[in-house]
């Protein structure tokens, strides 16, 4: 199998000041890309092994499979104030295979992740401008955590599959922090079209006009409507994609760029 990203291949990050892209070139193991050095330091592959559904566990269950860490250089407040219950944003591609020949039924030994799939292509095939969380689409791979909102969604080919990306945020709690720019995640979740792989990607996006992170939230109100958040939500809404750092127009890019072949 031969991954191929391509990140940055426009010359957008904000709306004032095109900045040029500096492409670098990357080669863990078999997958090579290329992505932006201005936003990210470097990249480093992952090996997940292979785990299968236990009783009374997380449905962390998905055959052995690669995921790439993209390493931020833009600054994180929070982070540098050492541990603390948030849902910090951070940048990973996941390629999961949806066969594994060493088990005899997948849907048996992979329930949520066969389950996933089954709803990301009916979610796919209907294409919503809204849709709702664990009904309609289960966010791959596994977080113990669930988005607040679905913000900017956009239905997205890639040169081997189709998928949906839209911006949301974590969380576990009943009122969650407001949307800030260290929990902010754009989402990309899609399958290949041959029906073999899962493509899954979470990486951290910050906009102008947000607070800079959890810290800088006291002064907005929460309630338990949970109308703060819908507020934000529509505010992503209307906002242009390349007012967004990553531009989501780079981010597309990279995301349409991707090859199972």
């Amino acid at each position: 199998m031969k991954i191929i990203l391509l990140l940055g291949i426009i010359l957008v990050f904000g709306t004032g000041n095109a900045q040029e892209i500096q492409l670098k070139e990357a080669k863990p193991g078999e997958v090579p890309f290329t992505y932006d050095a201005n936003v990210f330091s470097k990249v480093e592959i992952e090996s997940v092994a292979k785990q299968v559904v236990e009783e009374g566990s997380f449905p962390e269950e998905a055959p052995a499979h690669s995921c790439f860490h993209l390493r931020d250089k833009r600054s994180f407040p929070a982070l540098e104030k050492g541990p603390r219950y948030f849902q910090p944003a951070y940048n990973v591609v996941c390629v999961i295979p949806l066969t594994d020949e060493s088990v005899t039924d997948f849907a048996k030994s992979y329930p949520q992740l066969n389950n996933a799939a089954m709803k990301l292509r009916r979610l796919l095939a209907r294409r919503p401008a809204r849709f709702r969380f664990d009904k309609d689409l289960i966010d791959m791979p596994f977080n113990n955590a669930t988005g607040v909102i679905e913000s900017k969604v956009q239905y997205l080919n890639f040169k081997t599959g189709r998928g949906v990306l839209f911006l949301t945020q974590y969380s576990q709690e009943t009122e969650s922090n407001p949307i800030n720019n260290e929990e902010l995640t754009a989402d990309f979740q899609g399958l290949s079209n041959d029906g073999k792989y899962y493509i899954a990607a979470r990486l951290a996006v910050t906009h102008p006009s947000l607070p800079k992170g959890i810290d800088f939230t006291d002064k907005i109100k929460r309630d338990k409507k949970l109308l703060y958040l819908r507020k934000q939500e529509q505010a992503l809404n209307g906002y242009a994609d390349d007012s967004f750092q990553p531009s989501l127009r780079a981010l597309k890019s990279m995301i349409s760029s991707i090859s199972t072949n």
